[in-house]
């Protein structure tokens, strides 16, 4: 009888699915800690409930919340609510268990005291699965080499940063980063017709990918799509957009409803702030101080806000040289995100400290695609890690807002330093690099 023998490929692959499973039991161990922390985590409850409370008609527009109104678009509020309604049906759990002894009585006793969180949590954990998934593929893609491949998903997978925003925090920035990568991927890819439906639900779940419109239109242009393609991409985003839109219309159509859902619930929230920096270690935490300075406050007679705006022009400017000249390749468009999106994070006000999100994967794959950049990925790493870390606790634990408050925010201008000093360098350390993608040049 012939023996079953894997290829070194398959042998990989299987070991990074078993990663992939360990990553996700790791995430969900965290689902029902530090709750009382995670304001965000309880607002989301209370918003999963509410729905059903109130009705979806209802639910943007009721005027008094406990904590606060909702402010993200109708996608993320029907994920939301999903969970709640899973979570108010445990007991079907039970039944399930008396039929045929599955689930265990364990996961039930867990799932009735935890099981809301857990499930509120749980796209976020999933999307970082998917995302540890792409990572390996985009890195197979440019270097041809399943090793590195191997190690960039799981860098990802076991990463503190993607680990806590998922597991601890239970933010959804992972979900948004996964449809607005796929997005770009596939435009890239030449599926416009699939790209424009994957845009449609990054930003319908949050605007966050908003920063990268310019760059989206420009690969847009570059890769001259046929039109047949971006009419049907449109016809398909505009079915994802009346679906999770319509439930919550009480009263006009889906379009005055989305203006007036625009206007008056998340562009005021993206603004209310008016800081140069909220929470993120950024260039105004090294000269300014954050959560207090404003972003009027003038650096050389220009205000911080316009400053932002001025580098952000000029970092789409040389990203927009630089794919071109290295004609469109999948590694410059990497390039892009992860310039423009760290550089907005870096350089623009208003910013939160989970704001580099959008260029956390491209940065893995670059890093792990061209050795020279690994150093500046790493310091990176380990400065947004403290970032979210310190701005998640800061409020709950006085000795950890006492140390980084310490010397005039000693710490924070250190880790923004580091931050913007080794972004400089992996951007220049690109530039000067030629990156040649493994038998891919579209």
């Amino acid at each position: 009888m012939p023996r079953f023998k894997l290829s070194k490929e398959k042998k990989i692959l299987l070991i990074f699915v078993g990663a992939a499973l360990l990553g996700f039991f790791i995430r969900t161990g965290f689902a029902k800690h530090f709750i009382k922390e995670s304001g965000d985590i309880r607002l989301y409850a209370d918003w999963a409930e509410k729905i059903w409370a109130f009705g979806a008609r209802t639910f943007y527009i009721y005027p008094q919340w406990y904590y606060a109104p909702p402010n993200y678009p109708p996608l993320l509020s029907l994920i939301y609510a999903g969970a709640y309604w899973l979570w108010d049906h445990k007991y079907a759990l039970a039944q399930l268990h008396n039929l045929i002894k599955i689930p265990p009585a364990i996961f039930i006793i867990y799932f009735y005291e935890h099981g809301l969180f857990f499930l509120l949590k749980l796209p976020g954990i999933l999307a970082d699965l998917a995302l540890g998934f792409l990572a390996f593929e985009l890195t197979r893609k440019i270097t041809g080499n399943i090793k590195r491949a191997f190690a960039a998903g799981v860098f990802y997978l076991f990463n503190p940063v993607s680990i806590f925003l998922s597991g601890v925090w239970g933010q959804t920035d992972s979900l948004v980063s996964l449809f607005g990568l796929l997005s770009f991927v596939t435009l890239w890819a030449g599926k416009a017709w699939l790209s424009l439906p994957f845009l449609l639900l990054s930003f319908y779940i949050k605007p966050n990918w908003g920063i990268f419109i310019p760059l989206y239109l420009f690969l847009l242009i570059l890769k001259k799509p046929k039109i047949k393609q971006v009419l049907l991409g449109l016809l398909l985003s505009f079915v994802l957009f009346w679906a999770t839109t319509q439930p919550f219309v009480k009263e006009g159509n889906v379009f005055s409803f989305s203006r007036w859902l625009w206007r008056e619930r998340l562009l005021p929230t993206a603004t209310v702030a008016q800081k140069a920096s909220v929470s993120a270690f950024n260039l105004h935490t090294i000269l300014l101080t954050m959560d207090k300075s404003a972003d009027s406050t003038p650096y050389l007679g220009i205000p911080a806000k316009y400053v932002g705006y001025i580098a952000f022009l000029l970092i789409n400017i040389i990203t927009f040289g630089y794919i071109k000249r290295q004609k469109l390749s999948l590694s410059s468009v990497l390039v892009g995100i992860f310039s423009i999106g760290f550089g907005s994070y870096l350089f623009l006000t208003n910013m939160l400290e989970r704001y580099f999100f959008q260029s956390f994967v491209p940065m893995i794959v670059l890093m792990f695609s061209s050795p020279s950049l690994l150093i500046y990925g790493i310091l990176l790493n380990i400065a947004v890690f403290v970032n979210v870390f310190y701005a998640f606790l800061r409020r709950s634990r006085g000795w950890l807002a006492d140390a980084f408050g310490a010397n005039n925010f000693a710490l924070v201008r250190l880790f923004s330093t580091v931050n913007l000093v080794s972004w400089a360098l992996f951007v220049k350390n690109i530039y000067k690099s030629r990156f040649i993608d493994n038998k891919l040049s579209k």
